[in-house]
């Protein structure tokens, strides 16, 4: 029984690996799919962005369907149109057919992750086994986000065998794994249910996918298409107040809200979403723009331009081993050393790229950069959920992630633009390390604001232990 309960957890945090890797793998494919579907600079940020819209807009409705339907049979159905958007992303012969493809990828994706983190609560009782299925949890971030830079490399320069672009690798690859992880599931996940108190606002999800769709779009190709903007903007813009209209409509009806507005009353959770926020907009941004500068400026292959990056995964799944002792023992202050140490990383990487340097230096600051998320990033949530009412838990954790896709995709959609601005039909080294400069300065500054809410965070949301203690 024992043995069954962590064969589950391997076969749940196998298929959250999958979602992971699947942001970053295309990052590193991003110049070669670029190339291979001659695609615009604003079109090819939406393929990685529309990802997460998608996995955004439909993740607490995704968490309510596991509820209600039954959490084994959400995931698996989850897992099979992952498997097959994965397929239809790696025969696609156009960037819309991409885009379009990646969202759905997306929407498949955001079926699948609620149910992990419900089946861990379920599986593991006690807080010590919690904990620890909770700290691999984590870990598994951090391979697929280490694997992802790799493999995206590793695959693209394959020999291209039955097809004929080798980036379609880095899609068809989900096929097998999906196929064994279904299996699995089939076999060892048992049934699991809640529909206690459960009403399904499927309008506000769609309602809430068309807006957000539409204001990465707005962002993404409002260099390119300023006039269809305008229209695509407004669109987006009457879609998310009108949102926002419905919750609050189904709120004074006593009917239970896809976003339930009181959350934004508690400070934590403000505190904890305003910091997040601000994180992942530089966070996704950053792969974006580092693995794009690695290839069409320094004229790194794919291969090597993963492999730099991989040193960045190496230091946060290390540190994803002693940060949360670090946060018990410190406080707050293991945070605010986080974001210092990720913002000396930005502007070393600054410095050695003005001389085109990649050497054992250049690996070490990624190494940096990795340990510095790691410190960062996990105790958002602990903040954002501290003090909550148990009824509001479940919808907090939702919104919490929801928005840190959602900012996610708004940071490659800012900073891309920022980038293909100063480096768009150029060739020269210098050009491109001044687009890089300029994405990183909007990187520093998200940083800084960061650092700015940690110092004014009140250290009884993330007590350091005292002596007595």
């Amino acid at each position: 029984m024992k043995n069954k309960k962590y064969i589950s957890l391997l076969i749940l945090l196998l298929a959250h690996l999958l979602t992971i890797l699947d942001i970053f793998i295309v990052n590193v494919a991003i110049p070669s799919i670029q190339r291979g579907l001659g695609s615009s600079n604003g079109k090819i940020q939406l393929v990685v962005a529309m990802y997460m819209v998608g996995f955004a807009s439909f993740l607490i409705i995704g968490g309510k369907m596991g509820d209600y339907f039954g959490r084994k049979k959400i995931f698996i159905l989850g897992l099979f149109l992952f498997m097959v958007t994965s397929a239809g992303c790696g025969f696609a012969t156009t960037t819309n057919q991409l885009i379009a493809l990646r969202f759905f990828q997306g929407i498949s994706a955001s079926l699948m992750a609620p149910q992990v983190l419900s089946y861990i609560q379920i599986l593991f009782v006690s807080h010590k086994e919690r904990t620890y299925a909770m700290g691999w949890y984590g870990i598994a971030i951090g391979i697929g986000t280490m694997l992802g830079q790799f493999l995206g490399g590793f695959l693209v320069e394959l020999q291209p065998f039955l097809i004929d672009k080798s980036w379609r690798y880095i899609f068809l690859i989900n096929i097998p794994i999906c196929i064994i992880t279904i299996f699995l599931a089939i076999r060892y996940l048992n049934q699991s249910r809640d529909n206690s108190s459960l009403q399904m606002d499927y309008w506000s999800a769609v309602i809430l996918c068309i807006g957000l769709a539409l204001l990465v779009f707005s962002m993404a190709v409002g260099l390119e298409q300023k006039d269809l903007v305008a229209i695509t903007l407004t669109i987006s813009i009457v879609f998310l107040i009108g949102f926002i209209f419905r919750q609050i409509k189904r709120k004074l009806k006593k009917k239970e809200p896809l976003l339930n507005m009181e959350l934004f009353t508690h400070k934590n959770f403000n505190i904890a979403v305003s910091a997040s926020a601000l994180f992942m907009l530089m966070l996704d941004a950053y792969f974006f723009v580092l693995a794009i500068f690695l290839q069409d400026g320094i004229r790194l292959s794919p291969m090597q331009a993963g492999y730099f990056i991989v040193f960045q995964g190496c230091g946060f799944i290390l540190a994803s081993f002693f940060a949360a002792r670090l946060v018990l023992q410190y406080g707050k202050n293991v945070l605010i050393f986080g974001v210092l140490l990720l913002m000396f990383s930005l502007v070393f990487q600054l410095v050695l790229f003005y001389y085109q340097s990649i050497d054992y230096k250049g690996y070490f600051v990624m190494f940096l950069h990795g340990i510095g998320v790691a410190l960062v990033l996990p105790s958002f949530a602990n903040i954002a959920l501290k003090d909550l009412p148990q009824n509001r838990i479940g919808n907090a954790s939702g919104v919490y992630s929801t928005l840190q896709q959602l900012f996610g995709a708004l940071g490659i959609t800012l900073t891309g633009g920022v980038f293909y601005y100063f480096a768009k039909g150029k060739t020269d080294y210098t050009d491109f390390y001044n687009a890089f400069f300029y994405g990183t300065l909007i990187h520093l500054l998200c940083l800084t604001s960061v650092l700015l809410i940690l110092f004014l965070l009140p250290n009884s949301v993330l007590p350091a232990k005292t002596e007595k203690e």
